[in-house]
């Protein structure tokens, strides 16, 4: 069936066909074979020269375990904890409400791109760093799954530099790229791929290095909660004789965001930091509180907490740095004190990708579109 006038504009369902096909790993060829085809006329079905027909509409959704609806789907939609199964992709967010379609279809392109890279290339597409790990739902449980996943990484207690390098090293994700309205003030966004045990964190560019670093870890830690609760099917934290902090209970978002905070800044180092110095509880400045963040790549407000949680600063001196970094993220606009240090490289592995694939003759053509989809979306390159 050939694409005809207002045809044309159904041209996203061989795209999606095409995603749902890279995202099991399979070939042209092998899903062709599948569902009693050839490769030839499958080709033009997802490059949007022809429409399958109800036969073939039949046997993919029966091969590849989607319905009709979602080959048919003109934007992605985030598959809710309950319904995730081995083929499909799961965001990872704590607001109530979900994030804008504008920006998941933005996302959905770019993880279709990120996608073709890898076939391209011929690199495998697991991580190699597991996401599903079992850890104790409280507060220090939290802190024993951020030091375990330094452990798994090989960094120990180690202060890093490059974390963006680190996580793609181990076949992780990572895109930086301005997110548009309504969604300009996210901070991030992050999915799970289950078949291949693998993630995309999406980091908002024009949030500084600091808050970009802190997302990354936060994003890490959503999602390692979320694989638990996945496998434990019951609520993950709950007030308990271990867990009895009534005025600030554990959930969801608190864990993640102790986990976080204690990846990126793991009690002995902090700790071995502030001694090395000899800096005593009442002895902290402000100019030296800045100084210090710095190492660590974080935020002002982040680092204080973290020194608050380790009673490595008295109260009083806490609260005046607090109530001083809260003015000047008013008068700002939430910049940095001291500005910021920490500098990135972002999207490294998605442009070394694309750079290889220049070199494959017969993929020319995706990836002059890839090349578009990154105009698009001013995907940056450091």
């Amino acid at each position: 069936m050939v694409l005809k006038g207002m045809e044309k504009d159904l041209t996203f369902i061989g795209k999606n066909i095409r995603f749902f096909r890279r995202s099991r790993n399979w070939t042209l060829l092998q899903l062709a074979s599948k569902i009693g085809i050839r490769e030839g006329p499958l080709g033009r079905i997802e490059r949007g020269l022809n429409l399958p027909s109800a036969v073939v509409l039949y046997k993919l959704t029966h091969v590849l375990g989607v319905s009709v609806d979602a080959l048919f789907a003109s934007e992605i939609s985030p598959v809710q904890p309950g319904l995730i199964d081995d083929s499909c992709f799961v965001t990872i967010d704590s607001h109530p409400e979900p994030p804008p379609k504008k920006l998941l279809s933005a996302c959905h392109e770019i993880m279709t791109s990120f996608h073709a890279l890898e076939d391209i290339c011929g690199v495998q597409k697991q991580a190699y760093l597991p996401l599903s790990i079992p850890f104790d739902p409280d507060y220090q449980g939290m802190e024993q799954l951020a030091l375990r996943v330094r452990n798994y990484l090989g960094t120990g207690d180690a202060v890093l530099f490059d974390y963006f390098e680190l996580f793609e090293n181990f076949g992780l994700r990572i895109i930086l790229f301005p997110f548009m309205n309504p969604a300009r003030d996210l901070d991030s966004l992050s999915f799970y791929e289950p078949r291949f045990h693998n993630a995309f964190f999406f980091l908002n560019s024009k949030k500084n290095s600091e808050k970009q670093l802190f997302s990354l870890s936060l994003e890490l830690g959503k999602i390692l909660i979320f694989n638990q609760m996945r496998i434990r099917k019951d609520k993950l934290f709950t007030l308990s004789p271990e867990n009895p902090d009534k005025d600030r209970p554990i959930n969801e978002d608190r864990g993640a965001k102790r986990f976080a905070a204690t990846f990126l800044m793991p009690k002995t180092a902090v700790r071995t930091t502030v001694g090395q110095l000899g800096v005593k509880p009442p002895d902290w400045s402000w100019e030296l509180l800045l100084r210090i963040k710095h190492r660590f790549g974080i935020s002002a407000e982040s680092f204080l907490y973290r020194l608050k949680e380790l009673d490595l600063i008295p109260n009083d001196l806490c609260e005046e740095f607090k109530n001083k970094i809260i003015h000047y993220y008013g008068v700002t606009g939430f910049l940095e004190p001291d500005a910021s240090r920490r500098c990135l490289n972002p999207n490294g592995r998605f442009f070394d990708l694309l750079l290889a694939a220049k070199n494959v003759k017969s993929a020319q053509k995706e990836v002059t579109e890839i090349k578009k989809i990154v105009d698009a979306y001013k995907i940056i390159k450091e």
